[in-house]
């Protein structure tokens, strides 16, 4: 799977430099570049996967790359010129599908997850302790419980709760923010009992024999009045900040969010000069957010842009909820998930709701991305697609999110529709053992996340973490992406493993396009935006499976620079 380093002949470099040279002697006559970086690799990931040795910057811009002996003497006393000392220099990694909301919002909470904790009791320790230390009455809120992460949980119920949290409002989130549990004093608080109506759609509360609520709640919808007291303004503005940082600090300088947003005054803010450096910002808005859509798209401002729509369809893999054309695997592990026997999911729009939501957000402009995960809810979303009137000239691509079990016969049709698909990819790395063995089989699991065939066809795919659910790492999504390993080294889909290049690319380049964005980020060209990562080594020169060892050394954001560390 592994190829040379990428780069070409002196004629490639004669033209990099051909294209920068008008841009250059215009800095010469007025004062020269504000930055010139040298003595490192400078992999521009444009078309040609052009590779230089110097960059310039100037006003926020990439104003010329190409040798050192060409760049250098563009310098001048105003000029701070950076040798980088043999590290690379890439653009500046764009998350296609995050939640740097959600982040905010979890951030603070009892951390429960795999990550964390390796035993169950751990997982009921960290509950009791941080119970402990709220005062009576006080919501109490846990995120990241996940049985296949930590193999010995017993999921929660109704009643283990009530012991842990006797005086307070207790909920549990799972790893995948689809599953929930809730204690008597949350269910109570919230106004929600056994004669509480489902919403539908797979999203509902469990009862058991008796009608008695068992303490575990499907999907957001249901569990959205148990959120409430998370979603607080002053908790988002305070946390906000924070969680930017941390996605810039992971190497991204673009980060598309797909639901639950903060409010677009707090984003334009954050988004704005008042934080250093910025990050630009793309939101998709959820049903419960289409108040603050505008009349129109305005793509007007460079840091902040709502572009579009989301539509859920169906929901996670390990909730039982991701729709299915054929059952899910009748397992211990699939019974602790809460998966029912026979189960394969549900949509959760009606066909009729999907059209509508299109057809509005399509006449008025707006992006559509449809979270999608299953091969029923694939075949679902194509046909609702290929119903729907033909798109704008110069609109945006439609978007699918996820794609974990989408059929490759599909793919050709993604293309005719001008459909672009985005990857979860380390659903496979995390939950591809658990998948195979006790939720989908081997058969399915090795169908997962067809990232080849969606190149082969041209389609442009993406990869995501969705964040907070996966870290926002970009390089571990390359390397899942290369190599087609889970965390126990196991091979799944080996066939479906793309080149460094692609899977570069993925995450930066292909994901600009996918946000209307590419003229302007996602490779390093002249005339584009000065957003790069400077990293302590190569992606193309390390082995794969040290792709996620790289360290992110600095990064550039209009051309502003932040330091985070140095070796």
């Amino acid at each position: 799977m592994r190829r040379p380093p990428l780069g070409h002949a002196h004629s490639t470099r004669a033209r990099l430099l051909g294209a920068a040279l008008l841009s250059l002697a215009a800095c010469g006559r007025d004062g020269g570049p504000d930055h010139v970086l040298h003595g490192g690799t400078i992999r521009t990931l444009n078309e040609r996967d052009d590779v230089a040795e110097a960059i310039a910057l100037r006003d926020g811009t990439i104003v010329a790359i190409g040798k050192s002996s060409e760049i250098l003497p563009l310098a001048t006393g105003r000029t701070e010129v950076r040798d980088l000392d043999g590290r690379t220099v890439l653009p500046g990694f764009v998350g296609a599908h995050e939640h740097p909301t959600l982040s905010a919002v979890f951030g603070g909470v009892i951390d429960v997850s795999g990550f964390e904790r390796a035993t169950s009791e751990e997982v009921w320790e960290a509950l009791r302790a941080g119970v402990a230390g709220a005062a009576p009455g006080d919501w109490v809120y846990a995120m990241g419980i996940d049985p296949i992460l930590v193999p010995d949980l017993e999921m929660p119920s109704r009643e283990r709760l009530d012991a842990i949290a006797p005086e307070n409002p207790l909920v549990v989130v799972s790893q995948t923010m689809h599953s929930f549990w809730a204690n008597s004093r949350a269910f109570d608080a919230a106004g929600i009992d056994g004669n509480t109506p489902d919403p539908g759609h797979g999203s509902h509360y469990e009862r058991d024999s008796q009608g008695n609520l068992t303490g575990f709640v499907a999907e957001v919808v249901a569990a959205k009045p148990l959120l409430a007291e998370l979603q607080s303004p002053w908790r988002l503005a305070t946390r906000y900040e924070e969680v930017l940082n941390d996605l810039l600090e992971a190497g991204f300088t673009s980060v598309a969010s797909l639901g639950m947003n903060v409010p677009p005054l707090l984003a334009r803010f954050a988004a704005s000069e008042n934080l250093e450096p910025r990050i630009r910002q793309f939101f998709y808005l959820a049903p419960d957010e289409r108040g603050s859509l505008p009349e129109h798209p305005d793509r007007s401002h460079p840091f902040f842009r709502i572009l579009g729509v989301k539509i859920w369809h169906d929901g996670s893999p390990t909730t039982g909820s991701m729709f299915l054309e054929t059952p899910y695997l009748d397992s211990p592990l699939a019974k602790r998930l809460g998966i029912p026997r026979g189960g394969r999911g549900a949509p959760i729009v009606s066909d009729e709701a999907l059209d509508s939501e299109i057809a509005s957000a399509e006449e008025a402009g707006w992006q559509v991305a449809i979270h999608s995960h299953g091969d029923a809810s694939s075949r679902e979303v194509v046909r609702a697609f290929a119903r729907a009137a033909e798109p704008r000239a110069g609109a945006l691509p439609r978007r699918m999110e996820h794609c974990g079990l989408i059929p490759v016969d599909l793919l050709p049709e993604l293309a005719r529709l001008g459909v672009s698909p985005s990857f979860h990819i380390n659903h496979l790395y995390y939950y591809g053992d658990a998948l195979a063995d006790s939720i989908l089989g081997a058969e399915r699991a090795d169908r997962l996340l067809p990232v080849r065939s969606a190149f082969e066809l041209g389609l442009s795919p993406t990869l995501h973490a969705d964040s907070p659910m996966f870290p926002a790492e970009p390089l571990s999504l390359v390397r899942t992406a290369v190599l087609r390993r889970t965390r126990s080294g196991r091979s799944i889909g080996a066939g479906e493993a793309i080149r460094i290049d692609q899977a570069l690319r993925a995450v930066t380049l292909n994901a600009a396009r996918q946000l209307g964005m590419e003229s302007e980020i996602g490779s390093l060209e002249v005339g584009k935006a000065a957003d790069l990562v400077v990293l302590d080594a190569d992606p193309v020169a390390v082995r794969a499976e040290d792709l996620d060892e790289i360290d992110v050394i600095g990064v550039y954001v209009a051309g502003r620079r932040r330091d985070l560390r140095s070796r």
